[in-house]
């Protein structure tokens, strides 16, 4: 009993030390987040370890790398869904005069998300629709986003588009003048052979009635009968 129960206090002593060790290594100081207010509050460990590895000295002495590890931290904001974070992270580095293709895909990424965030609630919450004001702009958008779609997207797209077309303009096409002068011709061959068999058979009617009339004959006893 008496090792059961120092073997209970070992576990609980060991389960309290990591979740202090985790408690102090998700803490960040003071002076770290002065120099980045913005880092208040966050809970994410990954953030927290980026801002650790921002805060520290060899990162304060080299620029490039302080820019990177913003990208980094603005990059996981977007992920976790911290959309405003993110842009306001990249807007400090545009002041920096640091412009990077990942920046404005992160930027992009971004204002997505906070549209998506505010159609959600315009939909779920307040169920309304889009106004006369606020659709244009999403509809602007809409074409932008077609415009610059991938290379290999947009050939399918429009291989789909001209696929579409064809097939609609084949059911709408008229039909073909020289199929339709044959099919003519040849309505107009049947009633003739038609009107052709029907004369025959008229003739060899009146031919068989004439055959049967025949002319009356003299009798052969008229004169007897007039002696």
């Amino acid at each position: 009993m008496k090792n059961n129960l120092g073997f209970i206090v070992l576990l609980i002593s060991g389960m309290a030390q990591l979740c202090f060790a985790q408690t102090h290594a998700a803490e960040l100081k003071k002076s770290c987040i002065k120099s980045y207010p913005q880092a208040k509050n966050d809970t994410d460990s990954t953030i927290i370890d980026l801002y650790q590895q921002l805060c520290d000295k060899t990162a304060r002495k080299n620029m490039h790398l302080q820019q990177q590890l913003s990208t980094q931290i603005a990059k996981r904001y977007v992920e976790v869904g911290d959309h405003l974070k993110a842009l306001n992270l990249i807007e400090q580095l545009h002041q920096q005069n640091y412009i990077h293709q990942n920046l404005t895909d992160l930027k992009f990424l971004a204002g997505i998300g906070i549209s998506s965030q505010s159609l959600e609630q315009m939909r779920s919450t307040e169920v309304r629709a889009l106004n006369d004001f606020t659709y244009p702009q999403a509809k602007s958008l809409t074409e932008h986003i077609y415009l610059a779609q991938p290379v290999a997207k947009f050939s399918e797209s429009a291989s789909t588009t001209a696929r579409n077309s064809k097939v609609k303009n084949t059911k709408n096409k008229p039909n073909n003048p020289v199929k339709q002068s044959l099919s003519q011709n040849k309505n107009k061959v049947s009633k003739s052979n038609l009107k052709n068999n029907t004369a025959a058979i008229s003739n060899k009617k009146t031919e068989s009635i004439s055959t049967r009339t025949h002319t009356p004959s003299t009798n052969p006893f008229g004169s007897l009968t007039n002696n």
